[in-house]
């Protein structure tokens, strides 16, 4: 089984500091047309992709959204879900997405695991028997924004407002200071 190739591999073949195989594949002026032509070739030769997750540690985003609702069985959150699966792909997040069943426990751990993944923000429908916030205020603190769904959105067919805020605080991060 190959392993994916890396900077270090390309620094390794042309026996080059990884530094320096890192900003000739960023173009930087520092580094020399023929450094940066042999590294180009060598990553092509190699099938080098940068690694996503360095590239989004770097710039502070994953481009990644969570997603929680009940029961996606339910007609009304399977359409959201298709909503917020569309709007993200055209603003080129991607979307996490867990079921809560109705658990407070449940969602209170899927939460923990989207903070944990360091998602950009989350849209959630709360359980009814939610009634512990600080996991939303804690999210906050994290400056993960957090957009809540209730049952009157979705009997309105609201949820395209909410779906739109959430990418509004994701573009506009001040906006997270108020209140969903």
């Amino acid at each position: 089984m190959e392993k994916i190739p890396t900077i270090k591999d390309i620094a390794k073949r042309l026996k080059i500091d990884p530094s320096t195989v890192s900003r000739a594949l960023r173009g930087h002026p520092s580094i020399g047309l023929v450094t940066t032509m042999r590294v180009n070739k060598v990553a092509k030769e190699l099938n080098y992709h940068p690694n996503q997750n360095a590239v989004f540690l770097k710039q502070g985003k994953t481009f990644t959204i969570g997603v929680v609702l009940p029961d996606i069985a339910e007609n009304s959150y399977c359409s959201i879900l298709r909503k917020i699966e569309c709007c993200a792909h055209n603003k080129n997040y991607n979307v996490i997405f867990g079921q809560s069943f109705q658990e407070p426990d449940r969602e209170k751990q899927i939460l923990e695991n989207m903070k944990n993944l360091r998602v950009d923000g989350i849209l959630i429908a709360v359980t009814e028997s939610t009634i512990d916030i600080e996991q939303f205020e804690q999210l906050r603190r994290y400056n993960i924004p957090v957009v809540t769904l209730d049952n009157r959105d979705i009997a309105e067919n609201q949820s395209d407002q909410a779906i739109e805020h959430l990418f509004s605080m994701l573009e506009f991060p001040q906006l997270s200071d108020l209140k969903a």
